[in-house]
């Protein structure tokens, strides 16, 4: 009995193993750098006419470069110190570095020289680009007409707009 106790003892331990591996496993745990109340922020870089957002929440998570927002409104003027575009909705995910925005809830966007005023649940903006882009109901009316339709693009510098499928609208003429 006394050498068959070593001897189990041996094979159990024979039969563990120890991972060391340092690979991750799961998602990455994001950490705020810092969180804002009330908070004005500006999006853009020199040289371009950047968009001033203000909030009632902002986290920015500075190594991911994003910032995601609360109660968004924001306002971009045009060379002249007028408004170009103007906006607001629930929340926002910002990427500060591609200089982007996608915004939920309760979406309004005016871009002021065509007179256009969009709305949606969700919209994506990029700011640098110009371009906008929406996949459900989007509500658009313009000196142009009212339209209600899915699948809406946009190039806010150009003034090209076009729906997937529109499924009411009225032209202006």
């Amino acid at each position: 009995m006394r050498k068959l106790l070593p001897l189990l003892f041996i094979a159990l331990l024979s039969s563990c193993s120890f991972v060391t591996e340092t690979e991750e496993r799961g998602e990455k745990i994001s950490h705020p750098s810092i969180i804002l109340e009330n908070a004005d922020y500006t999006l853009g870089q020199s040289g371009e006419n950047p968009i001033f957002i203000k909030s009632s929440r902002m986290t920015l998570y500075s190594e991911e470069e994003r910032a995601t927002t609360e109660n968004i409104t924001f306002i971009q003027y045009d060379d002249e110190g007028n408004a170009a575009i103007t906006g607001s909705a629930d929340t926002a995910d910002i990427n500060t570095s591609e200089r982007s925005m996608h915004l939920s809830g309760n979406v309004a966007l005016e871009q002021h020289s065509s007179n256009m005023h969009i709305e949606a649940e969700s919209l994506f903006f990029n700011s640098a680009t110009s371009e906008i882009e929406a996949d459900g109901d989007v509500y658009v009316s313009s000196d142009d007409g009212t339209f209600l339709g899915t699948g809406f693009k946009g190039d806010l510098r150009e003034e090209n707009y076009s729906f997937a499928s529109i499924a009411e609208g009225v032209f202006n003429i």
